[in-house]
């Protein structure tokens, strides 16, 4: 860059240059200038001129040569703030105009020609700022002087109001503000075309204070491209893209890398992972977009449930109300396989209410969600591998897709495993379901109530957000002595066991809370202080009250009866699954690395796979050996880096180490459960996903200390 760095300028020397307009690509993002900056902004002018500051520096303007043959711009990096300045000059002509600035001895044509027009350019629209769509509109519209025209709601429309006003009380001349707009000083980069205005825009955005992660994707995509690619690309792919996440592409892009990558980037590192991902993939751009484009549909399709199927949609709602996003890694995968390979619709429903399934019995188990995130990212690929091992056999799978998802969720153990019928049982009657997340609470309930109807009523999760629905305790969260007469001698036992379980608890849309009503008074209805007559539960239209209409008392009798029923009712919704897989008979069993769930002590290893690769060993520490020298040989700076930490990896011979390359050895006199430990920080640290590592085991005839095992 030195080359093409001006070095400090003022801002006026920028400005001027009668055929120069400044041209804001169709990739960067709108003018979003917050109005505390512009305060700021205004305030140091106002300083400038109060102190007789010299010069104020005002950052950096990057540009580029938008063409050989005119002298316009291309802004990479600055447009907020030429925007800003011509937005505050252009209110303070307008002030002048309208009686509400003194004009001093300023000329203000002049003002006017340098500032915010090319007056030598014989084109239809010679201003000299050209922002993006949408923001030209408004900032065109500014330069009638007529409020009555302004267009409300963008940011351009609403800090030239601001200025404007700030202006007007401010006391300055229209000589004193220019006088101060011209102390403004400016870093000026000029890149020419051999440049790569990526990596300057990189060097520039490393803090990400300013740019949403999305923002960098979009402009590493596109700024490499010739500006009629960029406005072809913009148009035909992301905007569009855009549109389909409701404006937030960033938690899209996440999605989608995890289904590329088989790992999860942390969002702060998402532009950089992506950068990775593509560098390394050398997908053609427009093909790249393409896929983006495809799966921002799928995205659409599942967040919203915008299928066109009813019976899809309306499941994919469901789901939805659980609002967790770890899962659509996962449905993402699977649509685009159900799109490449003619899935029935039949069989789509069935992968969704499995997912739905999996989902209904961990809430009621209370097993972890965060869990879920790894699981959920492998999971379609899982589920490829034995398609993959049957065709490497020759042997045809002729099951359907859900079969097999079935058989990998039933093989999971430990906190991604699938609760069966005996974990449900034993969770469901002390389950504190008034206290789990909102979202549970509304999809549980919604489900529970609707059950699988054609008449379900599907605006109970909106009314229950919006409080026209409210979850009821029974037995009320206070007791009054004539509830604990009822209850009987153990009212306290039966009040802490079961106050917030879901036998306790139902659903009313009588726009009131019966609070510490009697049983009868809250079945029969009642007349409250002001007079109004109080349905009860014998009125209630829901079928969660059902059983409540025979009841003639709330004891622990009935809330263990309730409590039979509605178990009945969740296990009848969400049955145990089951599969008709049977795996390839085999010599050995084959294990994923990153099934963190799987015991590996007590096994014995015959051989591994990496990167889909087989090797076979004698013992653990022949395995994790020979796997660091493959991890060695793709990224030998990484683990040669690694080795001078001193972190499981070492740049010295010691007892119990051993030798991977020159100067790096790695620690192996330990258990097998600390050689997984070990691998997992080596293939974080190098970028490499664990997933590409699987083990071959059988059992141990006999056995014997974990350390002793190799």
């Amino acid at each position: 860059i030195k080359n093409n760095m001006k070095g400090a300028v003022n801002i006026s020397d920028y400005f001027y240059g009668a055929k120069t307009l400044f041209i804001i690509p169709l990739y960067q993002r709108k003018y979003a200038w917050q109005q505390k900056h512009c305060v700021r902004l205004f305030e140091d002018l106002k300083k400038i001129h109060t102190e007789g500051l010299l010069s104020h520096f005002f950052g950096s303007i990057v540009a580029i040569k938008a063409s050989e043959v005119e002298d316009d711009l291309l802004i990479i990096d600055g447009q907020q703030r030429i925007t800003t300045i011509s937005l505050l000059i252009l209110a303070a002509i307008n002030a002048v105009a309208n009686g509400d600035m003194e004009a001093g001895d300023e000329d203000i044509e002049e003002v006017k020609k340098n500032y915010l027009y090319a007056i030598r350019r014989r084109i239809d629209r010679n201003i000299k700022l050209r922002p993006i769509e949408g923001d030209m509109e408004a900032y065109d519209e500014l330069f009638t002087n007529n409020s009555e025209n302004f267009i409300k709601n963008t940011g351009i429309t609403s800090n030239y109001e601001l200025f404007y006003e700030l202006i007007k009380v401010s006391g300055l001349t229209f000589q004193n503000l220019i006088a101060a707009i011209e102390k403004l000083e400016i870093i000026d980069i000029r890149l020419e075309s051999k440049d790569n205005p990526q990596l300057i825009f990189e060097s520039l955005n490393s803090c990400g204070k300013d740019l949403e992660e999305a923002d960098k994707v979009r402009n590493y995509l596109l700024m490499s491209l010739s500006a009629k690619e960029q406005e072809d690309y913009y148009h035909a792919y992301w905007s569009k893209i855009e549109k389909l996440t409701d404006g937030e592409p960033t938690m899209f892009i996440r999605d989608y890398l995890t289904i590329k990558k088989g790992t999860i980037s942390n969002i702060e590192d998402l532009y950089f992972d992506f950068k990775t991902f593509d560098e390394e993939t050398h997908t053609e751009r427009k093909n790249l977009l393409e896929d983006m484009l495809k799966y921002a549909k799928f995205y659409r399709q599942i967040l919203k449930g915008e299928t066109g199927n009813t019976r899809i949609d309306r499941k994919l709602k469901q789901i939805a109300n659980i609002e967790s996003l770890v899962h659509l890694p996962y449905i993402l995968s699977f649509f685009n396989y159900a799109t490449e390979n003619y899935v029935s619709e039949d069989e789509k429903y069935e992968v969704l209410d499995t997912i739905e399934n999996y989902w209904a019995r961990r809430i009621i188990c209370n097993y972890p969600a965060n869990a879920l995130q790894k699981m959920f990212a492998t999971l379609h690929n899982d589920i490829m591998k034995i398609y993959k091992r049957h065709h490497d056999r020759g042997k045809e799978l002729l099951l359907t897709y859900s079969h097999i998802l079935k058989y990998v969720l039933l093989k999971k153990q430990g906190t991604v495993s699938f609760p069966n019928d005996n974990d449900v049982k034993s969770a469901f009657p002390t389950r504190q379901i008034y206290r789990i997340p909102s979202s549970y609470k509304f999809f549980l309930f919604e489900r529970m109530e609707n059950e699988n109807s054609p008449e379900a009523n599907d605006t109970i999760v909106k009314k229950m957000k919006d409080g026209t629905f409210t979850i009821e305790h029974i037995m009320p969260q206070t007791l009054t002595p004539q509830w604990k007469e009822e209850l009987g001698d153990n009212w306290q036992e039966i009040y802490d066991t079961y106050l917030h379980t879901f036998a306790n608890l139902t659903l009313t849309g009588f726009n009131t809370s019966y609070s510490n009503h009697s049983f009868q008074e809250k079945k029969e209805g009642y007349i409250d202080r002001k007079g109004n007559k109080i349905n009860g539960f014998k009125n209630s239209a829901f079928c969660l009250s059902n059983y409540l209409k025979q009841c003639s008392k709330w004891t622990l009798d009935e809330i263990k009866e309730r409590e039979k029923i509605l178990l009945e009712n969740f296990l009848q919704l969400w049955p145990m699954i089951t599969t008709d897989y049977v795996p390839l008979e085999k010599e050995y069993e084959l294990v994923s690395f990153d099934d963190d769930e799987y015991e590996l002590s007590w096994r014995q290893i015959i051989g591994y796979r990496y990167r889909d690769e087989h090797h076979a060993v004698l013992n653990w520490v022949e395995m994790i050996v020979q796997v660091c020298k493959l991890i060695y040989n793709e990224n030998p700076t990484t683990m040669t880096y690694l080795a001078t930490k001193n972190n499981w990896v070492h740049d010295s011979e010691a007892k119990g180490r051993s030798k991977i390359a020159e100067k790096c050895y790695v620690h192996t006199s330990c258990s097998t459960n600390t050689k997984r430990n070990i691998l997992n920080y080596l293939f974080k640290e190098c970028g490499i996903p664990s997933s590409v590592l699987e083990f071959e085991l059988v059992p141990l005839v006999d056995k014997v200390t974990d350390s002793e095992e190799e």
